[in-house]
């Protein structure tokens, strides 16, 4: 009986200590972790809000940097659909050629998990267009097949989108009957074409789609 007692204060006490150990592991790397999470959505941000063919900043680098700064990384909810969250800050920019443009992010779920997508949306005579999109989790889709949304010439597929795609509703090739025509032609309707590099995967980029509808009807309704 003794040394059943003895044993099991041994183990409580190899546990507290092991505890301890990790609790103070994860304070010591909690702080490098946000910072490296806080790096990659800022380098996110930066990306969307370059010109899709020429890859020119619309907004200054500098002027990006300190709208982010003043406006706070943090992330935050906006709202939540069914579908999927729409997540803040909205950041607010007005472009080198003084149109106003949108960044924010939001996710919808993929095959193993939430797919995570930051967008910037420029506001037009006829209404907003999808300028750029940046994915930027979706560690729980499947290798070869899902992760591929990780490829930027496959997120190409995703934009830019003009005023008249975005309202007929965002939509993989797959969902709208897989039409005719190239990647670009698709996109004037609103299709993202992935079929041609993204076999047997819909569920990743049908994800990608929703979170993007999802901060276009966002958009839409705060800026009535």
């Amino acid at each position: 009986m003794k040394d059943i007692l003895k044993t099991g204060l041994i183990l409580m006490v190899f546990t507290a200590i092991s505890g301890l150990f990790l609790g103070l592991v994860y304070v010591g790397v909690k702080g490098k972790i946000q910072e490296a999470d806080n790096a990659a959505k800022l380098s996110a941000i930066k990306f969307v809000l370059k010109d899709p063919l020429t890859g020119d900043y619309l907004v200054d680098e500098k002027e990006i940097e300190e709208i982010v700064k003043k406006t706070g990384i943090e992330t935050v909810v906006l709202k939540e659909y069914k579908e999927g969250v729409v997540l803040g800050p909205l950041y607010e920019f007005v472009t080198k050629d003084g149109r106003n443009a949108y960044v924010l992010s939001g996710y919808a779920p993929g095959f193993g998990g939430n797919v995570t997508v930051v967008a910037c949306f420029i506001k037009t005579e006829d209404g907003f267009m999808l300028n750029s999109v940046r994915v930027i989790d979706y560690s729980q889709e499947t290798p070869g097949l899902g992760a591929k949304i990780g490829e930027e010439s496959i997120q190409r597929r995703f934009f830019p989108v003009p005023p008249e795609g975005l309202k007929n509703g965002l939509r993989v090739d797959k969902d709208a009957g897989l039409p005719k025509g190239s990647p670009e032609e698709l996109k004037k309707q609103g299709i993202v074409k992935v079929s041609d590099v993204m076999t047997g995967a819909t569920i990743t980029p049908r994800a990608v789609v929703t979170a993007l509808n999802l901060m276009y009807r966002y958009l839409e309704e705060v800026s009535k």
